[in-house]
């Protein structure tokens, strides 16, 4: 195989298995309302099938990216891919929501394993003049998913049913993994290290902490699993400075590229999962629209994405990424900050709108953002800056998630969400635009601060 079927082959794995994960969850996300009737679940089970999901992969992205790191980043990446694969055929079979809860964890734990050496493994095959390429070309792949999934889950929860979608992933899943069998080369450039099992577990206990804590807020022990959290973070930092093989090479974050990077991905997804929830119960629950028509409107945000995802790739290797980035965060801000204004009387024109321009702005800053990252450390340390990205990014999205639950608790309380609350409802749904708009406006300047 030359270095250029290499490549060839690795990108289209990356842009199948690209599409695959985004797929499944915005079509379960159409399908939420089918399976809280079901199942009788209420809106913070709803909530919490996306937060737990979230979780999980916040914890073990950087764990799994430093076991690429040591035992081969295209090994695990496979590995993975098995996993997410057999748990979404498992899901299909689900009798109650606690099954369900628990498949889609295992979901989440491949997931984990995928997404913590995709980008390194397309880092160590293209030259930096060609990375940008290449990541908008998987970003395009994410964006298919994202209009994809969102149209077939509208249509098959509504015609068949919610649980043929995880037939539908176990297909998709089968075919990626045969992809990725053909694919004979891996990198593995820290064999014989060791894994640092203390600083996972301690991140991953801060992690856990802090988020819950977060989450439940309205908890009389909340507040100590925060402070728990933050201390259990802070004797992290101090392992890390002292372990021969540490879990994350602290030195990274003297490069403001990758902190600042990574900060203005944690913000900007955080705008994007939560937005994506927000609009589907506005759209299902108070318009009163079905699952595929549903569907239809929340995939202009996602066309809007693949319109401009390989554009902005291009972009990002002809001029400075950073302005490219920046850019996509503006637009994301006025794309979410439009949404705020939407109401009975205006939510067709002003709804389209503010789904356009706020897909573009994710388009543009999905691409660039990877690609400064990434770009800014050794290729040694390029399956922990994949894996610590991916880990922010996630870790932005259960914050977000985080802060439209504990909106939606407060307002709603534990209830089923039925017309008798709707007024609670989209008074929870606006406030919850709002406070992502302000957070959205604060990456702005977040991603100005960079070298």
């Amino acid at each position: 195989m030359t270095y250029k079927d290499l490549k060839k082959d690795l990108l289209i794995v990356g842009i199948l298995v690209s599409f695959l994960t985004p797929f499944v969850r915005s079509s379960i996300n159409l399908a939420l309302p089918a399976i809280a009737n079901e199942f009788n679940s209420s809106a913070v089970f709803l909530t919490g099938i996306t937060t737990v999901y979230l979780l999980i992969n916040a914890i073990l992205y950087i764990p799994f990216g430093r076991i690429g790191d040591i035992y081969g980043r295209k090994r695990i990446f496979q590995y993975g891919l098995f996993i997410f694969t057999i748990s979404s055929f498992i899901s299909a079979f689900s009798i109650s929501e606690e099954m369900f809860m628990v498949t889609r964890i295992f979901q989440a734990i491949g997931n984990a394993m995928i997404f913590a050496n995709l980008n390194a493994m397309i880092s160590s095959a293209f030259p930096a003049s060609e990375r940008g390429r290449a990541f908008g070309l998987t970003a395009m792949g994410v964006f298919v998913g994202l209009v994809v999934g969102p149209i077939l889950g509208g249509a098959i929860t509504g015609i068949i049913g919610w649980r043929t979608l995880f037939y539908l992933d176990t297909v998709i899943g089968i075919a990626a993994t045969f992809a990725i069998t053909r694919f004979k080369h891996d990198w593995i450039d820290a064999e014989g290290e060791k894994l640092d099992i203390l600083g996972s577990f301690l991140l991953g206990v801060s992690i856990i902490s802090i988020i819950y804590g977060f989450s439940n807020f309205t908890s009389k022990y909340s507040l100590f699993l925060v402070i728990g959290g933050i201390i259990s973070l802070s004797i992290f930092y101090l392992v890390e400075k002292r372990v021969d093989f540490p879990l994350i090479n602290l030195d990274l974050f003297n490069s403001r590229n990758f902190t600042f990077g990574n900060i203005t991905a944690f913000i900007n997804y955080g705008a994007f999962v939560s937005v994506g929830f927000i609009i589907s119960l506005y759209l299902q629950y108070l318009k009163g629209y079905d699952p595929l028509t549903a569907g239809l409107i929340v995939s202009i945000q996602s066309i809007a994405m693949i319109i401009i995802s390989p554009f902005a790739g291009r972009l990002s290797d002809r001029i400075n990424p950073e302005n490219v980035s920046t850019a996509g965060m503006v637009l994301t801000t006025i794309g979410v900050a439009i949404m705020t204004l939407i109401n009975f009387e205006n939510a067709l024109y002003v709804g389209g709108l503010s789904l356009i321009i706020f897909g573009a702005g994710i388009g543009l800053f999905y691409s660039s953002n990877t690609k400064v990252v990434l770009s800014s450390v050794d290729k040694q340390y390029f399956g922990i800056a994949s894996a610590t990205l991916s880990n922010v990014r996630s870790m932005g999205q259960i914050f977000a998630m985080g802060i439209v639950m504990l909106i939606i608790s407060t307002l709603l309380g534990n209830a089923q969400i039925s017309p008798l609350n709707y007024p609670e409802l989209i008074i929870s749904l606006r406030t919850s635009l709002i406070a992502i708009a302000i957070l959205s406006a604060i990456g702005i300047f977040t991603s100005v601060f960079k070298d």
